[in-house]
């Protein structure tokens, strides 16, 4: 039994000698903690509609999608605000007939406009440049703590309906955003 006490008497010394050893170190050594982050700007585009001209009779003339219809075009940016982006956007100039055996095509005259700051209202629109705009979001109207911001794009325009033969005709708008 004695055995025993002894033991732990010399157990319960190495266990206080070892928190005086912690405490002791803790307060002499100097810690530091070095934290680095690479924050990369994300830019995401999305299709909100697509631009409907609907369906057309062959030789009906001109068919237009007038600014702030519900037929127009829409592209939503979605970036961090003060992002600044250069917006470009190309169309083809003739949609073509889905059979690559029939040369009809059509006459397209595309427009564009955005607004810049979080709402899609196009009433507010400011027209894009053709050559490219360079833009930086502001902060979103009806979140303003969000560190988040959109734009929209809107797109609408004319066709010249000729005489052609029926069919699909399409053609491409391509957005290109350019983000620093």
């Amino acid at each position: 039994m004695v055995k025993n006490k002894h033991i732990r008497s010399i157990s319960t010394h190495l266990i206080a000698i070892g928190f005086l050893v912690l405490i002791i170190t803790g307060t002499s050594v100097a810690q530091s903690l070095n934290v680095q982050l690479d924050v990369e700007p994300q830019v995401e585009t999305t299709v909100e509609r697509d631009l409907d001209f609907g369906q057309v009779i062959g030789g009906i003339g001109t068919q237009s999608v007038m600014p702030g219809s519900p037929d127009m075009g829409i592209f939503r940016v979605r970036a961090l605000r003060t992002q600044q982006l250069i917006i470009q956007l190309d169309a083809d100039e003739e949609l073509q007939h889905e059979d690559p055996d029939v040369l009809d095509s059509i006459p397209i005259s595309l427009s564009a406009s955005y607004t810049n700051f979080g709402m899609e209202e196009f009433d507010l629109s400011t027209p894009l440049n053709s050559l490219g705009e360079s833009i930086v979001l502001e902060t979103s109207r009806t979140n303003p703590g969000s560190e988040w911001s959109s734009l929209y794009i809107y797109i609408f325009g004319d066709v010249d309906i000729g005489t052609i033969r029926d069919g699909l005709y399409t053609g491409e708008v391509v957005l290109t955003v350019i983000y620093e």
